[in-house]
């Protein structure tokens, strides 16, 4: 007969936080930060192209979902999922003041010449 060793208690067990949460957190961010940036601008009846740019954040947020594999790789997830975040707030009103000064020099040409 074989001498097993006893089962630990459930506290005893140490649980891994879910790798997910973070992710699943920066991609429910990353969508409502992108929905209320792009109803507060005044671009909000704008063409279909203008949203074209959420891409990007899309694809930041999007890296945080590789399992962190090596020490430094959950750091870098949290990192990107942030910027993200960031960029799909800050899009619609950067490309406001783009499409405001391209729209003012344009005129001021027009005028001058």
């Amino acid at each position: 007969m074989t001498a097993t060793s006893p089962p630990r208690p459930p506290a005893a067990r140490l649980l891994a936080p879910p790798w997910w949460l973070a992710p699943a957190l920066f991609t429910m961010a990353a969508a409502l930060s992108g929905v209320w940036g792009y109803r507060s601008s005044p671009i909000l009846h704008a063409s279909a192209w203008l949203a074209l740019p959420y891409v990007v954040p899309a694809a930041l947020v999007a890296a945080t979902w590789w399992p962190p594999s090596r020490t430094g790789t959950k750091a870098r997830g949290m990192v990107l999922g942030g910027v993200g975040v960031f960029v799909a707030l800050v899009y619609a009103r950067l490309a406001t003041v783009v499409l405001y000064a391209v729209a003012f020099g344009l005129w001021a040409f027009q005028r001058g010449g």
